[in-house]
C-alpha cells in the first residue's frame, strides 16, 4: 500500500508502470515449464499427481458430510477485498483500483503446480528448463504479493501471519487471519471477507443483519 501511495503521487502514473504483463510473466515461464513436463507424461498421470497434491486423502471423495478440501487454501480473495477497500478509501475512479488488483499475483498460489513441477523434475528426472524453473521456485518461496507491470514491479516478502480453520478456509476470531511485516492485515471469516461475509448472511436472512 505504501508503495502505491507513492506511485499514486506521480503525474499519469500508468504511463510510469506501464501494461500490465502478468498473463504475459504466466505464459513464458509457467505455461512453457508445464508444457515441457505434461510433454513427457501421459496426460491421465498428470491428473493422478496433481490430486495426490492437492488433495492429503486422495483418493478421497468428497461427500456432503466429509467434503475434500484442498490442502493448499485459496486466500486470493479475502487479501483482494482488502486492497480494493483500502484503495478505495483514496478515492480512487474503479477503473484505477482495477488497475492495480487486476495485476495482483500470490505466487503461493502456484504451490501445487510447484510441488507436481518438483516432484516431475526431482524424483522422475525429467527434462526442463532449468533457468525458468529457478525462477518459478524463487518465487513462491520468497514472494508474498508481485504487481507485475512493464517498467515497474512491486514485490513484498510472504506474510509473517496466517491463520486457518479445520477446513483450510482462512479464518481467525477477533484478530488477524493474515498479516505482513509491517503490520498491513486481512482479516477473514472461514475464508470470507468480512464484507463477503456481512453480504452472504444479509442474502441468507435481510433482517440478520
Amino acid at each position: 500500500m505504501t508503495a502505491i501511495e507513492k506511485i499514486l503521487t506521480i503525474e499519469n502514473f500508468k504511463a510510469y508502470l506501464g501494461r500490465d504483463i502478468h498473463m504475459k510473466l504466466g505464459k513464458r515461464v509457467i505455461d512453457h515449464l508445464l508444457h515441457g513436463i505434461t510433454e513427457q507424461l501421459d496426460e491421465h498421470l498428470c491428473i493422478r499427481l496433481r490430486n495426490q497434491v492437492q488433495h492429503p486423502e486422495f483418493p478421497y471423495y468428497s461427500t456432503e458430510s466429509h467434503p475434500l478440501v484442498s490442502y493448499f487454501p485459496y486466500t486470493g480473495r479475502c487479501l483482494k477485498h482488502q486492497l480494493i477497500a483500502d484503495l478505495d478509501k483514496l478515492e480512487l475512479e474503479f477503473t484505477d483500483i482495477l488497475y492495480f488488483t487486476n495485476n495482483l499475483t500470490r505466487p503461493a498460489e502456484w504451490a501445487i503446480l510447484g510441488c507436481m513441477l518438483d516432484f516431475c523434475i526431482s524424483v522422475l528426472n525429467l527434462q526442463h528448463d532449468k533457468k525458468k524453473w529457478n525462477v518459478l521456485q524463487e518465487l513462491i518461496q520468497h514472494c508474498g504479493l508481485i504487481f507485475q507491470f512493464e517498467k515497474v514491479c512491486i514485490v513484498c516478502d510472504r506474510p509473517c501471519k496466517l491463520s486457518f480453520d479445520e477446513e483450510n478456509m482462512l479464518h481467525a476470531e477477533g484478530e488477524a487471519a493474515l498479516q505482513f511485516a509491517d503490520g498491513y492485515s486481512v482479516y477473514a471469516c472461514h475464508g470470507k471477507h468480512p464484507s463477503q461475509e456481512e453480504r452472504y448472511y444479509q442474502e441468507q436472512d435481510p433482517e440478520s443483519v
